[in-house]
């Protein structure tokens, strides 16, 4: 009895034993089976954690205000790939955003369910381009579909997967238990917004289903952005030695040259006339009379202004060139008179450039730029000077009152509030300029209404530029004629000359010295023309249009400026058009003359509107 006894109870502890072992066995599979849903091997930009949780999605940067709706936009931006505006994630390969002027890159990695050759399609508004890696590698990436059409903006409906060519790949080979790199690009230029990625196993593409988010896994679990302001700074500071190189390079070297060599003086080699001009109102002026009284000077040689809609369509026409025959036969007068007035021997080596304001009533002035060689030496002189032709006459002389001053310092006023980018544009482009020409006879006032996405003080702490500058700091609204009137106070002497400039534009070499020539104190305002670029255009191909309504750009004295009361500051206030056409009426009404061509060079980006200023 007593053995049965102790037979049974070790049969009992025998059955305890397999009921434990088998509990443990079905937690150890449901375990591994879990594991097997919940944790894949990625590598995190660099992290050296191999086991980061999988939540099954793809990360997503976007890049805000970037015009257009080509791949190319996206991939042309500075920003692009480093500094997104935004990163989010997404669970499947379906992203909708109906926002305007953006591109965004949507990556991770790709788990396939079973190994076997695949089919990938994509579908997008605008255009988009898949990428696929052969491992997980993003090196590896090959092209495999895109939604592109050659010179025209390309789009699909929604799974619309057979509108072009190139929206379904070639079978492409995966193999389970592996991931791989996969990259979608897409660019949105206005419409409804969206990309789509499919795929299928089978030779019928009509099984093509969307890619979901079991078989998806991030490339990175990172989601800071980097400041706006540190991310301009980064890609914007120093790159005018990018441009300088660029530009130096595309410059003739007669042209640089041509601004360091030394001035004749303007000794009596012309006699001196009454200079008179039909474009200056003896009368008072009504409303934005003062359009009438501008018009445009001719150029000689002829320049490189013309500006296309695209490559193949003329939108508005080059500066109208001056007469071959009349401006050589004024500069042979001019080099005679000199000659024959001077105790040197001086000889034309070159025309430089010729303005010619035609006056139908008086009679043409002549801004007239040589470059004058001296017999029997290797020495070049520099001559510049308005002269006048009176109607009927055929003799030169210099008009009275018309001297321009080639030392004047050019005080460059900008208002602005929160453009950090295109103050690092415009501290470029100025910096090349005078790195070009040598000219630093200038200081800059800019008046900030507050910016956050830029540090002044840092932007501007550069060899050329610190000791060449001052910040006026404002609140509230940005105010953009109030903002004119007091950079204008600030200007030590009523003798200085002002150049009201602008944000998103380019700045030529040699502007600073046309500033000057053009402007003369009492008589003379210079009012250059601006060229709008199409969207990712610029002053190498400059397609787009001249603002020949525009007078945003002004160079006059300060004097003339208190004279004629400066910005009106009652009626334009915090918006903007039209205070322009009031400025220019101002200015004509002082009796002050307007000059005014199409400037090369002087360009404005295109830019996206939203959020502007505000």
């Amino acid at each position: 009895m007593a053995l049965q006894s102790f037979l049974r109870l070790r049969r009992l502890q025998r059955l305890g034993k397999l009921l434990v072992f088998a509990l443990s066995a079905s937690t150890i599979s449901y375990f591994l089976f879990a594991s097997s849903n919940l944790w894949v091997t990625i590598r995190d930009g660099g992290s050296n954690d191999d086991t980061t949780r999988a939540t099954h999605k793809l990360n997503v940067h976007i890049w805000r205000s970037l015009c257009g709706s080509a791949i190319a936009n996206l991939r042309k931006s500075l920003f692009f790939p480093r500094y997104p505006d935004e990163k989010k994630f997404t669970r499947e390969l379906h992203v909708e955003d109906s926002t305007v002027d953006y591109g965004q890159r949507i990556f991770g990695f790709l788990h396939p369910p079973h190994s076997g050759s695949f089919r990938f399609a994509i579908a997008s508004d605008d255009a988009s381009e898949l990428w696929l890696s052969t491992n997980e590698n993003p090196g590896k990436k090959q092209l495999i579909a895109r939604v592109f059409f050659e010179n025209a903006s390309a789009w699909t409906g929604m799974n619309e997967l057979n509108k072009y060519p190139e929206q379904i790949s070639k079978e492409v080979k995966l193999r389970h238990r592996r991931k791989y790199y996969i990259e979608v690009l897409h660019k949105q230029g206005t419409g409804n917004g969206f990309v789509q990625v499919f795929w299928t196993n089978s030779d019928n593409n009509v099984d093509l289903k969307l890619i979901t988010s079991q078989y998806l896994s991030p490339y990175s679990y990172n989601t800071s952005v980097t400041a706006k302001k540190d991310a301009i700074r980064n890609v914007f500071s120093g790159r005018y030695r990018h441009e300088f190189l660029l530009k130096s390079s595309q410059a003739r070297s007669k042209f640089l040259k041509f601004y360091s060599l030394p001035f004749i003086s303007k000794n009596n080699y012309l006699p001196p006339c009454e200079y008179r001009s039909s474009f200056v109102p003896h009368a008072r002026i009504y409303r934005y009379e003062g359009l009438k009284m501008v018009t445009e000077s001719s150029v000689y040689p002829r320049d490189d202004t013309a500006m296309a809609v695209d490559s193949g369509m003329i939108w508005t026409w080059q500066n109208r060139a001056a007469d071959k025959e009349i401006i050589e036969s004024v500069v042979n007068k001019i080099i005679t008179s000199l000659r024959l007035n001077t105790t040197k021997s001086y000889y034309l080596k070159r025309i430089h450039k010729v303005i010619q304001k035609p006056d139908p009533v008086y009679g043409d002035r002549y801004l007239v730029d040589l470059e004058v060689g001296l017999n029997n030496t290797e020495q070049s002189f520099r001559l510049s000077e308005h002269v006048y032709q009176k109607k009927g006459s055929a003799s030169l002389c210099f008009p009275e009152g018309i001297t321009w001053n080639n030392n004047a310092k050019v005080y460059i006023i900008l208002p602005v509030k929160n453009q950090g980018r295109w103050i690092y544009h415009f501290i470029n482009e100025l910096t090349v300029a005078s790195l070009l020409t040598g000219d630093k006879n200038f200081h800059v006032i800019v008046v900030d209404f507050a910016s956050q996405d830029i540090d002044m003080t840092k932007a501007f702490d550069t060899p050329l530029l610190r000791s060449r500058h001052t910040v006026i700091n404002m609140t509230g609204k940005f105010y953009k004629t109030l903002a004119l009137n007091k950079a204008v106070e600030h200007v030590p002497s009523a003798h200085d000359l002002l150049f009201l400039f602008d944000l998103h534009i380019d700045v030529p070499a040699d502007i600073l010295d046309s500033v000057r020539k053009n402007t003369v104190e009492g008589r003379i305002a210079f009012f250059p023309a601006v060229g709008r670029l199409n969207c990712d255009s610029t002053y190498i191909d400059h397609q787009g249009f001249w603002q020949m309504d525009g007078f945003g750009l002004l160079g006059v004295y300060k004097s003339d400026w208190i004279r004629f009361g400066g910005m009106n500051t009652e009626e334009f206030k915090y918006q903007w058009g039209g205070e322009d056409w009031d400025l220019l009426d101002r200015v004509v009404s002082a009796q002050v003359e307007v000059e005014r061509i199409k400037y090369p060079g002087l360009y404005h980006h295109y830019h996206t509107k939203q959020k502007t200023w505000s």
